[in-house]
C-alpha cells in the first residue's frame, strides 16, 4: 500500500483548539507482523524523535518498492500534550501539568475484561485465538472510559499499539550511556537489537505486570495465558524500550547511526527487504532490572559525582556525594551515597540539585536487590 498519513485526534485543550497526533502507515492494512514505533512518550526526550524521522524515508521507499513485510504504524512525536508543557521557557515533558502523573505510568490492566470477551470463543487455533484476541483488546480499549487528556493520550496510544507483534518505544534518559530494557522471554531470540544500537547496559525486565506503556499489552495475554491454560496462546508481543543515551544527545548524525541499528535489526528478522550482515558483538552481558540500585538522595544539596556515566562501580562505592554548600566545615557538608549494586552507571538525572527522596542515578547489577523504599520523588 502507498505510504498513509493520519490526524489523530485528540481531546481539544480549549474550545476553539484542537490537538492530534501525527502517525504515519505503510504496508499492508491487517497484514502480520504489525509493528509499532513512537518516540518522546516522555515529550523531553527527543533522540528517538530524529531516530524515527530518519527512518520515514526509508519505510516510505521499502513499501513502494515491495520490500516491506506486514504492516508499519510510526508515531514520531507521542505526546502532543507533554509537548506544550512549557514552564518559563523551560521544557517539562515527563508528567502531565494537569497533576494526571507520569505519562509512561498508569495504562489500564484490561486482561480481565478481554478475557470476559473471548473466553469462551478460544479454540484449539493458536493463529485465530491470536486474531479473537487481538481484536477484543481493541474493543476494551474503546470502550475505556478516559477523563483528562492524559488519560485520552494513553488510549490512543494504546489503540494505536493494541494489535502488535513488535513495539518499540524510544525514550532517553538526563545523562546516560546508550541501553535498552528488553522482555526476558524474548533475550535469546532478538537479543541482538542491544547489540545493532551498541547498548552499553540491556536490562531484562518481566512482562507478567506493570502499567507503563510497554507492559499494557503484555499484562493482557499473560492473563489469559493464566485463565485458560487448555487453551493455545501465544507469546506476549515482542516490547522494547530504547533509552537512546541522554536529552541532549540530538542530532541528526547520533540518529542516523541510531537509525542504522534498528534498520539492520528489521531486515535481520524479515521485517524489511535486505542483507544486514551479521550483528556485531554486544557490548554487555544482560542483567534483570531488579537488580539495578535506583541511588536516593538522603538529604537535600548539590550532587557531586565521582563516578561518570558508563563508568564501573563496585557495591559499597560511592556514586556521589551530596553537598550542603552553607556547611562551612568541607567534609561535614559532604554525604555519600554508595551503590548496593556491582555494574554500570548507566543514567542520572541532568539536574545536580536534589531533595530529600529523589532518585537521581541508576547502577545497573547481575542479582536481584532488595525491593526497599520507592524513592518519593522519580524523575
Amino acid at each position: 500500500m502507498a505510504h498513509t498519513f493520519e490526524r489523530v485526534p485528540l481531546m481539544a485543550p480549549g474550545p476553539g483548539t484542537e490537538r492530534f497526533l501525527a502517525a504515519h502507515r505503510f504496508g499492508t492494512p491487517g497484514a502480520r507482523p504489525k509493528l509499532y514505533f513512537h518516540a518522546a512518550l516522555h515529550a523531553d526526550e527527543l533522540p528517538g524523535a530524529l531516530v524515527l524521522n530518519r527512518m520515514l524515508g526509508w519505510l516510505k521507499e521499502a513499501d513502494a518498492e515491495g520490500g516491506l513485510s506486514g504492516e508499519v504504524v510510526v508515531a514520531p512525536c507521542a505526546n502532543p500534550v507533554g509537548l506544550s508543557n512549557r514552564v518559563m521557557g523551560y521544557h517539562l515533558g515527563r508528567y502531565d501539568l494537569d497533576g494526571d502523573g507520569n505519562f509512561n505510568r498508569w495504562y489500564p490492566d484490561l486482561g480481565r475484561t478481554v478475557g470476559d470477551r473471548v473466553g469462551d470463543r478460544l479454540g484449539d487455533d493458536e493463529a485465530e485465538n491470536g486474531r479473537l484476541i487481538r481484536e477484543a483488546y481493541r474493543e476494551a480499549i474503546e470502550a475505556w472510559e478516559a477523563h483528562g487528556e492524559a488519560d485520552t493520550l494513553r488510549k490512543t496510544l494504546m489503540a494505536l499499539s493494541a494489535d502488535c507483534d513488535f513495539v518499540f518505544d524510544l525514550h532517553c534518559h538526563g545523562e546516560a550511556v546508550q541501553y535498552i530494557y528488553m522482555p526476558e522471554n524474548h533475550w535469546e531470540r532478538y537479543g541482538d537489537l542491544a547489540a545493532e544500537l551498541g547498548c552499553r547496559t540491556a536490562l531484562l525486565f518481566p512482562t507478567d505486570a506493570g502499567t507503563t506503556f510497554d507492559t499494557a499489552p503484555t499484562v493482557v495475554w499473560h492473563r489469559l495465558r493464566e485463565c485458560f491454560p487448555d487453551r493455545p496462546i501465544a507469546e506476549p508481543p515482542f516490547t522494547t524500550t530504547l533509552e537512546l543515551r541522554g536529552q541532549n544527545d540530538v542530532g541528526d548524525d547520533i540518529a542516523l547511526r541510531d537509525a542504522r541499528g534498528l534498520w539492520r535489526f528489521l531486515q535481520r528478522h524479515g521485517i524489511v527487504a535486505g542483507d544486514p550482515g551479521d550483528p556485531p558483538e554486544l557490548l554487555c552481558e544482560p542483567t534483570p532490572v531488579s537488580g539495578s540500585d535506583n541511588l536516593v538522595a538522603t538529604r537535600a544539596g548539590v550532587l557531586s559525582y565521582r563516578v561518570d556515566v558508563g563508568g564501573r562501580v563496585e557495591a559499597g562505592d560511592v556514586v556521589a556525594d551530596i553537598v550542603d554548600p552553607a556547611e562551612a566545615d568541607f567534609d561535614a557538608a559532604r554525604t555519600p551515597v554508595r551503590s548496593r549494586a556491582t555494574g554500570v552507571l548507566y543514567g542520572r538525572s541532568m539536574s545536580r540539585l536534589v531533595r530529600p527522596g529523589q532518585s537521581f542515578a541508576v547502577v545497573s547489577g547481575r542479582e536481584a536487590l532488595p525491593a526497599g523504599d520507592p524513592p518519593a520523588i522519580d524523575y
